[in-house]
């Protein structure tokens, strides 16, 4: 077979997987008379060996013209990679002729790898690496010490807002999640604080239960912690009962809202602070509207548009009372903190799980024990236990728990 005219690039595709080789004579190529060695063809071989002289394979115009422009609706074929001749390998015969102007390789073959040949080292640009910071430029110890120590203390202080010093002015409420928190012990330590800060302070309880019992009076306590400049009681009644309840119980004329306000409102011209101390919790009935309905502490709020302290319990079950009254003095439009009513000296961890969850709301907490105190220790020491909203300096509840109680938790 002697092609007159042949493609030299699906010729030389198939060159390695070929059991036989063709050879430029004149201006064609002739078969040879035997079969090659197929040990012989799959020897290492350099790729000049593989190239076909320029004479041989430059086409004709015409051909040319006709390979370069596909038959309509087939995809223009695709150009091989050009490669860089190297020389011909030792003991194969070359005859000299003009390298191609754009010399071809041979698409490898599953069956016949084409031989490793070595590339040309080129230098690869590599971009400098950026200069080191000299000494100058390093943060000094100061700087780093003082960027974490802001960092520590904005983990330290989960309220988002600092109090204003003497936030709580003009009349406060002060309740209970329950009886026996340490409402009475709160009030007298609000007032000492306050009155350190040079406030006139003046305290009314509206109904006192339980006289009967020969136990001082919650005023009576106050007086002798704070000794706040006004106090008052402006109904008793024997049993140790809700106001409403022990008035019944007593056959005693019931406290009137109105009256209980216009009290309140008397004292507050008088007075830069009136603490008004509630009894038991939010909810408990105090006496009697004028329509004959009965009040709460909630409402006596609510009239008097009233900031409310909520004294809370530290222990097991206190997380539940202390966000039920929350939530009523929320729905009600009422502003209201928190403050622990007795810190045991020694915590468990339900107290310090407890306090984690009720820091956003705190304005205080009280050691427990606080109301046994001598009254000039307990005056002294009252700042330290409320926020400055309160009239007292604790600002950091983390330095708090390090040295309250056993500390270090």
């Amino acid at each position: 077979m002697t092609p007159t005219s042949i493609s030299l690039t699906a010729l030389l595709t198939r060159l390695p997987a070929a059991t036989v080789v063709w050879t430029a004579r004149g201006g064609g190529f002739t078969p040879p008379t035997r079969a090659v060695d197929p040990e012989r063809v799959l020897a290492p071989v350099e790729l000049d060996a593989l190239t076909v002289p320029a004479s041989v394979a430059t086409p004709l115009p015409a051909q040319r013209a006709a390979e370069t422009t596909p038959p309509a609706g087939t995809a223009p074929a695709v150009e091989p990679e050009p490669v860089v001749p190297v020389s011909p390998a030792p003991g194969v015969p070359s005859t000299p002729e003009p390298p191609l102007p754009t010399p071809i390789s041979p698409a490898p073959s599953p069956g016949h790898p084409l031989p490793d040949v070595p590339l040309p080292d080129v230098p690869v640009p590599v971009s400098p690496a950026p200069a080191a910071p000299g000494l100058d430029d390093l943060p000094s110890a100061e700087a780093i010490g003082a960027e974490v120590s802001a960092e520590l203390a904005a983990q330290a202080q989960p309220s988002p807002r600092r109090s204003a010093k003497g936030e709580w002015r003009g009349i406060v409420l002060v309740t209970g999640t329950d009886t026996e928190v340490g409402k009475t012990i709160v009030t007298a330590a609000v007032a000492a604080a306050a009155q350190a800060s040079g406030l006139t302070v003046a305290v009314i309880k509206p109904g006192q239960t339980g006289i009967n019992t020969g136990a001082p009076t919650d005023i009576d306590v106050i007086t002798r912690l704070a000794a706040p400049d006004t106090t008052r009681t402006l109904a008793e009644y024997p049993e140790p009962m809700a106001p409403l309840a022990a008035a019944t119980v007593a056959e005693m004329p019931p406290l009137e809202l109105y009256e209980v306000v216009d009290a309140i409102r008397a004292e507050a011209d008088k007075h830069d602070l009136v603490l008004v101390e509630g009894a038991g919790g939010l909810l408990v009935p105090m006496g009697v509207r004028p329509s004959g309905e009965s009040w709460t502490v909630a409402d006596l709020a609510t009239t008097l548009g009233l900031s409310t302290i909520v004294v809370a319990r530290a222990g097991l079950g206190t997380l539940n009372h202390t966000a039920l009254t929350l939530e009523a003095l929320a729905r009600r439009g009422v502003p209201a903190g928190v403050v622990i009513g007795a810190w045991p000296a020694h915590p468990d961890l339900v107290h310090w799980a407890n306090l984690s969850e009720l820091v956003p709301h705190l304005v205080g907490a009280l050691p427990e024990g606080a109301g046994s105190m001598d009254p000039g220790v307990f005056r002294r020491s009252a700042p330290g236990w409320l926020t400055p909203g309160l009239y007292g300096d604790l600002e950091n509840w983390r330095v708090w728990a390090e040295e309250s109680g056993d500390g270090h938790h």
